[in-house]
Protein backbone atom coordinates (compact mmCIF):
# COMPACT_ATOMS: atom_id res chain seq x y z
CA UNK A 1 0.00 0.00 0.00
CA UNK A 2 2.85 2.43 0.93
CA UNK A 3 4.06 1.93 -3.21
CA UNK A 4 0.78 3.41 -4.16
CA UNK A 5 0.26 6.43 -2.01
CA UNK A 6 4.24 6.74 -3.00
CA UNK A 7 3.48 6.61 -7.06
CA UNK A 8 0.05 8.99 -6.43
CA UNK A 9 1.80 11.35 -4.60
CA UNK A 10 4.52 11.80 -7.35
CA UNK A 11 1.42 11.83 -10.27
CA UNK A 12 0.20 14.53 -9.01
CA UNK A 13 3.29 16.25 -8.56
CA UNK A 14 3.82 15.59 -12.57
CA UNK A 15 0.32 16.80 -13.21
CA UNK A 16 0.75 20.33 -10.94
CA UNK A 17 4.42 20.46 -13.05
CA UNK A 18 2.64 20.14 -16.39
CA UNK A 19 -0.27 22.75 -15.49
CA UNK A 20 2.49 25.50 -14.15
CA UNK A 21 4.21 25.00 -17.24
CA UNK A 22 1.64 25.96 -19.38
CA UNK A 23 0.72 28.55 -17.49
CA UNK A 24 3.97 30.27 -18.05
CA UNK A 25 3.40 29.36 -21.66
CA UNK A 26 0.60 31.42 -21.76
CA UNK A 27 2.16 34.02 -20.12
CA UNK A 28 5.41 33.91 -22.38
CA UNK A 29 2.55 34.21 -25.28
CA UNK A 30 0.66 37.08 -23.89
CA UNK A 31 3.96 39.05 -23.57
CA UNK A 32 5.74 38.04 -26.55
CA UNK A 33 2.27 39.32 -28.57
CA UNK A 34 2.42 42.63 -26.55
CA UNK A 35 6.10 42.94 -27.47
CA UNK A 36 5.20 42.26 -30.87
CA UNK A 37 2.24 44.89 -30.77
CA UNK A 38 4.44 47.82 -30.08
CA UNK A 39 7.20 47.06 -32.55
CA UNK A 40 4.51 46.73 -35.24
CA UNK A 41 2.80 50.05 -34.54
CA UNK A 42 6.20 51.96 -33.82
CA UNK A 43 7.17 50.64 -37.45
CA UNK A 44 4.29 51.62 -38.76
CA UNK A 45 4.12 54.75 -37.30
CA UNK A 46 7.57 55.60 -38.53
CA UNK A 47 6.78 54.86 -42.40
CA UNK A 48 3.47 56.55 -41.71
CA UNK A 49 5.39 59.83 -40.08
CA UNK A 50 7.73 59.28 -43.31
CA UNK A 51 5.56 59.17 -46.27
CA UNK A 52 4.52 55.98 -46.70
CA UNK A 53 1.26 55.42 -48.16
CA UNK A 54 0.61 51.75 -47.43
CA UNK A 55 1.38 52.02 -43.14
CA UNK A 56 -0.47 49.07 -42.59
CA UNK A 57 1.58 47.03 -45.45
CA UNK A 58 4.56 47.68 -43.18
CA UNK A 59 3.06 46.81 -39.94
CA UNK A 60 2.36 43.44 -42.20
CA UNK A 61 5.91 42.76 -42.42
CA UNK A 62 6.66 43.35 -38.78
CA UNK A 63 4.28 41.48 -37.64
CA UNK A 64 5.59 38.12 -40.17
CA UNK A 65 9.28 38.86 -39.08
CA UNK A 66 7.72 39.25 -35.10
CA UNK A 67 6.22 35.40 -35.72
CA UNK A 68 2.84 37.15 -35.18
CA UNK A 69 -0.15 37.71 -37.10
CA UNK A 70 -1.64 41.43 -37.71
CA UNK A 71 -4.98 41.33 -37.04
CA UNK A 72 -5.71 44.45 -37.48
CA UNK A 73 -4.45 48.00 -38.62
CA UNK A 74 -5.64 51.78 -38.80
CA UNK A 75 -3.80 54.91 -39.86
CA UNK A 76 -5.14 58.09 -37.77
CA UNK A 77 -7.12 56.39 -34.38
CA UNK A 78 -5.30 58.51 -32.27
CA UNK A 79 -4.26 61.66 -34.12
CA UNK A 80 -2.88 62.22 -37.86
CA UNK A 81 -0.12 60.67 -37.55
CA UNK A 82 -0.77 57.31 -35.59
CA UNK A 83 -0.87 53.60 -36.46
CA UNK A 84 -3.14 51.36 -34.03
CA UNK A 85 -2.49 47.87 -34.44
CA UNK A 86 -3.61 44.43 -33.72
CA UNK A 87 -1.92 41.42 -33.51
CA UNK A 88 -2.27 37.86 -32.49
CA UNK A 89 0.33 35.11 -31.57
CA UNK A 90 -0.72 31.88 -29.98
CA UNK A 91 -4.09 32.94 -30.02
CA UNK A 92 -3.16 35.62 -27.67
CA UNK A 93 -3.94 39.27 -28.75
CA UNK A 94 -2.28 42.61 -28.04
CA UNK A 95 -3.03 46.37 -29.26
CA UNK A 96 -0.94 49.31 -29.72
CA UNK A 97 -0.98 52.60 -31.06
CA UNK A 98 2.35 54.39 -31.60
CA UNK A 99 2.84 57.85 -33.22
CA UNK A 100 5.22 61.24 -32.70
CA UNK A 101 5.59 63.29 -29.51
Amino acid sequence: MPTAAGVSSILGLIALCGVIVLGFGQVDAHQRAVVAADLVALSAAQAHVAGDVDACGIAEIFARANAAELVGCQVGPEGPDTVGVEVSVKGRHASAVAGPM
